[in-house]
């Protein structure tokens, strides 16, 4: 098993906020070029930045190897940009059709087969799953909407530009 405690140790924390400072700066002042895919690029490695940086995250708290101002802007970070490239994955629906078959799969096991017997037992585990995975996409499309509103505040380059700024020279703060 491996030790992600390591994490919270030094330099680690101070080197995620200067590199993700960096790439959080950068997205937001080099922007969307149509003929580059630098910044295509340089999103997903934030979001892999990001998960970390949540991780990381978890363990300076625990951990208490930081300042809270310090935790609070290296998630802030890490919330940034993890969120950028989600915009693209139909969540909601995702999991609905999860839910939905889970639910009738379990109905199915679950249910005495003499209760609902042949074409109607299919029909039963039809809309259960129906009923399931609509209440589970409305759900997570409500999640997403919010999430939405939160990456577009986040995602806006001022926003980005401060945050990865600040972050920049937290990290910086942090070596010494």
């Amino acid at each position: 098993m491996v030790d992600l405690s390591a994490l919270a140790d030094d330099p680690f924390p101070a080197i995620a906020l200067v590199v993700g400072g960096i790439l959080a700066a950068f997205v937001a002042v080099y922007g969307k070029q149509d003929d580059s895919y630098l910044d295509e690029i340089a999103t997903y490695v934030g979001f892999v930045l990001g998960v970390v940086m949540i991780i990381m995250a978890v363990f300076v708290a625990i951990e208490e190897t930081i300042s809270w101002v310090a935790l609070a802007i290296m998630l802030l970070l890490a919330v940034t940009l993890f969120l950028k490239p989600l915009k693209d994955i139909p969540w909601a629906g995702i999991a609905g059709i999860i839910a939905g078959a889970a639910a009738a799969f379990g109905a199915s096991v679950l249910l005495p087969a003499s209760l609902v017997t042949g074409e109607n037992r299919w029909i039963v585990l039809g809309v259960i799953f129906l009923v399931v995975g609509f209440i589970v996409h409305l759900l997570f499309h409500f999640i997403e909407d919010i999430l939405k509103i939160a990456r577009m505040v986040l995602a806006w380059r001022p926003v980005t530009l401060v945050v990865g700024v600040v972050a920049l020279i937290q990290g910086v703060l942090l070596f010494f």
